[in-house]
C-alpha cells in the first residue's frame, strides 16, 4: 500500500464528498499521508499513514460533530491484546478491543455498512 492508492481509494469512494490532503510526503522509501474525508450523513474520516521499507503506522478516527464513533490504529501501547499492535477503539470506551491490521479499504467498507444501517 502507498500514500497514492490511500488517496486513490477516498477520491473514489461514493460515502466521501470531499477530500483535503494536509500533509503528503514521499521521500523514498518513506512515505506518509495526513488527510481528512467528509463523509455522508455529517461523518469526517481523520487518516494519518506513515511507512517505509519495515514499518507501517496508522491511525484511521471515525467521528460525528465532536464525537468519535471509532478509531483504528497500530501505536504498540496495548502488549495484552491479542492482536497486538493493531486495535480498534470504539466510541469513549477506556479499553481497545481486537483487530486484524486494517487499510482504508476496510474502513470504508466497514462505514458503507454503518451508513447502510442508519438510514
Amino acid at each position: 500500500m502507498t500514500i497514492s492508492k490511500t488517496v486513490a481509494a477516498l477520491s473514489s469512494s461514493e460515502i466521501v464528498l470531499e477530500l483535503k490532503v494536509l500533509k503528503a510526503i514521499v521521500e523514498p522509501p518513506v512515505q506518509a499521508l495526513k488527510a481528512r474525508a467528509a463523509l455522508k450523513d455529517g461523518y469526517i474520516l481523520q487518516i494519518s499513514e506513515s511507512m517505509g521499507p519495515d514499518f507501517r503506522r496508522y491511525s484511521y478516527q471515525l467521528q460525528k460533530e465532536d464525537a468519535m464513533i471509532k478509531r483504528w490504529d497500530n501505536s504498540p501501547h496495548w502488549k495484552d491484546l491479542k492482536t497486538f499492535p493493531y486495535h480498534v477503539h470504539h466510541g469513549n470506551e477506556a479499553e481497545p478491543r481486537e483487530s486484524p491490521e486494517v487499510f482504508i479499504e476496510d474502513i470504508l467498507r466497514e462505514v458503507k455498512k454503518l451508513l447502510s444501517s442508519n438510514p
